[in-house]
């Protein structure tokens, strides 16, 4: 069995030449070519293998694939009969492909083989792996077990062989994973739905170094891709109960959601998967030999319509982290208060007036008993001024009336000079009052100005970020 080892290349120059070197370290009488195809890299990858490796047969793209349209392109390229994908940071060890053939070989019910990855520090990265459920995460195992072949629910797109016969059955890998992620799991479905199964290979060893560092430079970019993968499989290869049960594990999580990217990353994804329904649900019918029902349609419609508006929602909350919202029933107790001071001063100048107006009120009585007013008429008049004058007063200052009477004026006049003090400084402590109120209400309103704009900035930015996914 002849193999072809397809390399998906996308600014790998620093990780290329070791990835070839171990390839070639280890090569086998099974090996026939290695086809690197390269995305449209930037960092000079494709000159370096041109320059270094002129063994590589090497396919240059004019723009970026993506995963799946590199390996799609070098399987179209491919003479063997046997495809190997291999993760342009992987470095094989010796024996690999030996034993990846082997195992074809022996197992013929078998159309897809994944190897041993590990880490850079030996642990075991993948040993096979299962799609969780109901969520649809891939949960990579890390027992490698006996070094014997077995099935297994999928194995990583870093390493994996594919029979030629495989190919001619399954059909290319589904480009719609763009950039990347799930395109390695939906073939292994779409080959077990025609029989064709997928088995892990023990003692076939690469080491991932895991080189990639593009969501570290853009993380709600990488955050989104993923979910929106994940939403496409789920829409091609989940039964229409499993899909529900799908949409409420989703919907729990994303009430749940603390960080903002994971948030945002969610809405992009139900976003795009959105408008892609009707494809997809065609893809399904080709590639997935199942024929959705109307129902489905209008499931997948409601489901990730519903996962878009909540997780927006939530994105919007989380974007006002660290945001300090004006404190509203605080100041409400202010107003309460000033309100209340404010009927305590009229109270206070209401009864001061009444005060006032008694002892006007009392002032004027004793004017009228001890001043009498004259008494108009043609007769009398002087007669009785005479002896009001002659007669009545000295008789009252005899016995001391008048001067308790000019001592209550006295005293009277002093309660009213008093009152009218006491209403100054009521006027007074007003004014500070007021003056203290309206510019604590100033500062509430400038407050509230500021966390009116702030809040307005962030979403504004909030639909910047989802609006520049677009062109990213």
């Amino acid at each position: 069995m002849q193999a072809s080892i397809v390399i998906p290349v996308w600014n790998g120059a620093s990780v290329i030449a070791e990835c070839l070197d171990a390839l070639y370290a280890a090569a086998s009488d099974e090996l026939l070519e290695v086809i690197a195809v390269d995305n449209a890299s930037t960092d000079g990858a494709a000159a370096l293998i041109a320059d270094c490796y002129p063994q590589v047969r090497l396919i240059r793209q004019p723009v970026n694939l993506g995963f799946s349209g590199g390996v799609n392109r070098g399987m179209e390229a491919a003479r063997g009969d046997l495809f190997v994908l291999l993760n342009q940071d992987c470095v094989v060890q010796p024996g690999w492909l030996t034993a990846l053939t082997q195992a074809m070989e022996s197992l013929p019910g078998v159309g897809i083989a994944g190897c041993t990855v590990l880490n850079a520090d030996g642990t075991v990265n993948h040993a096979g792996a299962v799609l969780r459920r109901p969520d649809a995460w891939g949960v990579h195992r890390t027992e490698i077990g006996d070094e014997r072949p077995r099935t297994v629910e999928f194995v990583t797109g870093a390493a994996m062989a594919i029979r030629r016969q495989t190919w001619e059955v399954v059909g290319s890998f589904d480009e719609g994973y763009y950039p990347a992620y799930y395109e390695d799991i939906d073939y292994c479905y779409r080959a077990r739905r025609r029989g064709i199964e997928t088995a892990y290979v023990p003692t076939a060893k690469v080491t991932h170094l895991f080189s990639s560092r593009e969501w570290q430079a853009d993380p709600l970019k990488h955050t989104a891709n993923h979910h929106r993968a994940r939403y496409r499989f789920v829409s091609k290869h989940f039964a229409p109960a499993e899909v529900q049960e799908f949409f409420d594990s989703e919907i729990a999580t994303v009430e749940a959601e603390s960080y903002f990217d994971q948030a945002a990353g969610r809405f992009l994804a139900a976003r795009d998967t959105l408008r892609a329904v009707p494809d997809l649900l065609e893809r399904r019918r080709a590639e997935c030999l199942d024929s959705p029902s109307p129902a489905f349609y209008r499931q997948l419609m409601i489901g990730f319509a519903d996962i878009l508006r909540r997780s927006l929602a939530v994105a919007e909350r989380l974007s006002r982290v660290g945001l300090i919202e004006p404190p509203e029933e605080e100041w409400r107790l202010v107003n309460e208060r000033a309100e209340e001071e404010r009927r305590s001063f009229a109270d206070q100048r209401a009864e001061v007036y009444q005060q006032l107006q008694a002892l006007q009120d009392e002032e004027q009585a004793l004017l009228a008993r001890f001043l009498p007013p004259s008494e108009a008429g043609p007769s009398g008049s002087r007669l009785r001024r005479w002896l009001r004058r002659w007669v009545l007063r000295p008789l009252r200052v005899l016995r001391g009336d008048e001067l308790l009477w000019l001592t209550r004026l006295s005293s009277l006049h002093r309660s009213r000079m008093d009152l009218m003090t006491r209403l100054f400084h009521l006027h007074q402590a007003e004014m500070a009052h007021l003056h203290q109120f309206y510019t604590t209400r100033l500062a509430q309103q400038e407050l509230r100005l500021g966390y009116d704009r702030e809040r307005f900035e962030r979403r504004l930015r909030l639909l910047e970020v989802l609006t520049e996914y677009e062109y990213r």
